[in-house]
């Protein structure tokens, strides 16, 4: 299938990880996905923990959400106009993060992102946007950018084709370091329009921003006038059915994955007051012809009551994450983790931090990522990117999970 795909796609894909490039093996192409099992095309199956790169919890195909999609796709598909639905979702997501009032659905966590800087430019009248290093918040092209040096403002492009010039106004700074962000806001406060940061960089290790870094980061937004916004686009509905930022309450929050339970979609949380700033309220331009698709708003708004309905939900999936980190025998490998997410890396000592991030043992982790593959286990292909649990993670496969990942690590440790 490679050699047929590679023709007409870059790389034989869409998406650059799904090309395997650190573990330098062919892609896998999935003929079908259900519960924690996928299949590929040549017909092997394997325990997957990619779960949709965590846009399923439930577990693919879940039978309950399954039946209802197929009677709402007999409906129609698009009509090009509002449906119930987009308002059910919305009124559900508003519950988990009472305070914001007023959301906007886009196609992605990557569009979710882009609108939501837009928006806090045009509420402050300013250009300046501070991110951090290690953060992810999609492919937009004044966001791929880190710190250069110790310089403020010596930003250095994350990828080809972003001249300086677009990037002029984004400064990245150190994550989880509150000396920086004091000095940063000393000299530039009056210029920031927006603060964005993930509570959780779940494309860096899972490393949590401190409690100490969050409570600084609204305390100088607020006091400079510019707005603090949490990305939750991976961690949404993921961690427990509220918000991350419900000690900070951060101006606005973006969000995505699990909200579309697999569907592409996004949305920007925030109050009514900032929310109105767009149109047709305001003059703040956004359209998108698929923002609140019907099936996407749909599958959310199922999968999010399906959650509600099952007692003790986030405790089952924390349960089981547990479960993993408790029976994994191997003091080398080190397991990053939150409520629904674990990384699986080589290092002598935990890393906690970017600058630590050099310690990891590649090589170590490539051998134990192929090893498990002809195990009949797909991971995330990079040690930095999570792996995500499903309630369909029954205690079978997480048995049958612990004991392949200890016996290949008793192999490769030789």
């Amino acid at each position: 299938m490679y050699e047929k795909a590679k023709k007409y796609l870059v790389g034989g894909v869409n998406a650059p990880i799904r090309a395997f490039p650190l573990i330098d093996i062919k892609p896998l192409y999935i003929k079908k996905s259900v519960g924690p099992y996928i299949t590929d095309t040549e017909g092997r199956s394997y325990i997957s923990f990619i779960s949709g790169w965590g846009s399923i919890i439930l577990g693919d195909a879940y039978p309950e959400l399954i039946d209802e999609l197929k009677e709402k796709i007999n409906e129609g598909i698009y009509s090009g106009l509002s449906t119930e639905y987009e308002y059910l979702l919305a009124e559900i997501i508003i519950e988990a993060y009472p305070y914001h009032q007023m959301l906007r659905f886009v196609n992605s966590g990557t569009e979710a992102n882009t609108i939501a800087l837009r928006l806090a430019k045009a509420i402050t009248g300013r250009s300046k946007i501070v991110k951090f290093d290690g953060g992810y918040h999609g492919s937009i092209d004044y966001l791929l950018v880190e710190s250069g040096s110790n310089e403020f403002g010596n930003q250095i492009p994350s990828s080809s084709g972003i001249p300086k010039r677009l990037i002029k106004d984004t400064v990245s700074l150190p994550y989880n370091d509150v000396e920086v962000i004091e000095e940063f806001f000393s000299n530039y406060g009056k210029e920031i329009a927006a603060v964005i940061v993930e509570p959780i960089q779940t494309s860096n290790l899972l490393i949590k921003a401190t409690d100490k870094f969050l409570n600084k980061l609204r305390e100088l937004t607020k006091k400079f006038g510019c707005l603090l916004i949490f990305d939750e686009v991976s961690t949404c509905f993921r961690e427990s059915f509220e918000g991350l930022g419900r000690n900070i309450k951060p101006d606005i929050t973006v969000i995505g994955k699990v909200i579309g339970g697999g569907f592409p979609i996004g949305a920007i949380v925030s109050s009514k007051e900032y929310m109105e700033v767009m149109a047709p309220i305001g003059n703040m331009s956004h359209s998108g012809v698929f923002a609140g698709h019907p099936i996407s708003v749909f599958t959310g708004y199922k999968v999010l009551s399906i959650i509600k309905s099952i007692p003790d939900f986030y405790n089952i999936i924390k349960s089981k994450v547990d479960f993993i980190v408790r029976n994994v025998k191997d003091d080398y490998l080190k397991i990053n983790h939150t409520n629904g997410m674990f990384c699986f890396y080589f290092s002598n000592d935990r890393i906690e931090s970017l600058e630590n991030l050099g310690n990891m043992d590649i090589i170590s982790f490539i051998d134990f990522y192929k090893a498990l593959l002809s195990e009949g286990i797909v991971l995330a292909p990079h040690p930095v990117e999570p792996n995500y649990i499903n309630y369909s993670h029954s205690q079978a496969i997480l048995d049958v999970f612990v004991e392949k990942v200890n016996k290949v690590l008793s192999l490769i440790r030789r």
